[in-house]
Order: C-alpha cells, then sequence, then structure tokens
C-alpha cells in the first residue's frame, strides 16, 4: 500500500462492521430473509460503487472478506454502502437524510445504532462515567479523529453555548464520503451517544450543512441540547 492510498484510508472498520450488524437487527426486527437482503444490498453496493476497481474491493474485502474493527479503509466505502442500504430497505425515492433528530432516516438509525453497540464495547472507555457535555467537548473528538483524520480534526470546534448546549462545528467537504447523508449518521451517533449517557429531552439540530450542493456554507453546524430530567 502506498502512502497516498493510506492517507485516504480512515479506521473506520468497526463503523463498517456495525453497517452490517445493523442490517441483521432489522433483518430480524422486521423478519426479512437476511440472506436475500444482504444479497441485495451487495448487488446494490457495486451497482453504486462505480468502478472495477471499486467492485472488487467490496467484493473481496467487503462481502467475502474479514473487517477487523482497526481495519483502516477508505472514506467512499461508507458513503456507498450507506446509499445502498437505504436503497434495498427503504427503496431508491427514499429520504437518504435528515436534519432533525426528530425525524429518523436510514443513515440516522445507522449512526444511532452503532452508538448504541460501541459504547458497549470497542470505545466503553470513551463512555464511562461520562456526564454528556463532557463526553461531547472530549471523547466526540476522539471517535471524530478515527472516523474522519487527523485533517478533518483540525476544523472540528466545539462550543458550550450553555449548560446544556452544545455547538459542533466540522467540515467534511474535501471527504468523498462528506454528505449530507453522512451528516445524518453523525447526527443519528450523537443522539444514540447522549442516549446510552443518560441524558433525557435530546434535540440535535443539523442548523447548517456545508456538503449540501451549491451550500453557501463552509461547515456544518450541529447544535445538541438536552434537559435536565
Amino acid at each position: 500500500m502506498n502512502d497516498a492510498k493510506k492517507s485516504e484510508e480512515k479506521q473506520l472498520g468497526d463503523f463498517i462492521r456495525g453497517r452490517l450488524l445493523f442490517v441483521e437487527k432489522l433483518c430480524e426486527e422486521k423478519k426479512l430473509d437476511k440472506r436475500g437482503t444482504m444479497d441485495a444490498i451487495r448487488d446494490e453496493a457495486m451497482r453504486l460503487a462505480g468502478t472495477p476497481e471499486r467492485r472488487e474491493f467490496l467484493d473481496h474485502r467487503v462481502f467475502k472478506g474479514v473487517i477487523l474493527s482497526t481495519s483502516l479503509l477508505p472514506d467512499w466505502l461508507d458513503k456507498v454502502l450507506l446509499e445502498a442500504i437505504s436503497n434495498v430497505l427503504k427503496g431508491r425515492d427514499a429520504t437518504l437524510f435528515t436534519s432533525s433528530s426528530d425525524e429518523s432516516c436510514i443513515p440516522f438509525e445507522a449512526g444511532r445504532f452503532n452508538a448504541h453497540r460501541q459504547a458497549d464495547t470497542v470505545f466503553r472507555m470513551l463512555y464511562a462515567g461520562k456526564a454528556p457535555g463532557d463526553w461531547l467537548t472530549k471523547s466526540f473528538r476522539v471517535l471524530y479523529q478515527k472516523c474522519y483524520g487527523d485533517d478533518a480534526l483540525k476544523g472540528l470546534k466545539i462550543e458550550q453555548r450553555s449548560e446544556r448546549e452544545i455547538l459542533i462545528s466540522m467540515d467534511n467537504r474535501h471527504l468523498e464520503k462528506g454528505s449530507p447523508m453522512d451528516c445524518s449518521t453523525i447526527l443519528g451517533y450523537l443522539y444514540g451517544s447522549m442516549e446510552k449517557l443518560g441524558a433525557k429531552g435530546i434535540k440535535i439540530r443539523h442548523v447548517r450543512c456545508s456538503t449540501l450542493t451549491a451550500s453557501p456554507h463552509p461547515v456544518c453546524d450541529f447544535v445538541v441540547s438536552w434537559s435536565a430530567a
């Protein structure tokens, strides 16, 4: 692997594993044929991949290979996989993104699922004993760096506006997976994390999105708030 390719990869192994576990969970809940659903997602992901090289990567590394929690993977993979999952489970005309925790979509729920799972497993030390405000201002930085890389971390800003309201600003436009769909997974991950931390009255709004086509905004802004009880 050359340095240029390595620089494009992130510590996405456990996040991608979580996408596939999310599908398994939905299949169980909705009593769907698991094998048939996964085959359909594979076919749709292959269609969305776009190039022979990416299709080969999907086939051999994701669907026929083994992904470890520590695996370094290209960020386009998450975008392709999330869209394929949504298209298969909800249809190609389904909503791929949301701007509020009050409105769900597949990417939001996938992010929420990963937060619940990782809080109890690979990242439990980042959650243990943390109050919501401390997790948002400290632990979230660590998780963001793993998923988005060092360059993105430089642009991450977290501002505590009040005791129970925090503004998170980020710029993911330089990443291939940077999109409103990816923003919805962040929204879901934040929401799921706040649930695991015991917060009440959680509300998360994506008030500005820099990844929308022709967006005038230089950053994405998420406002996270919760109540006292």
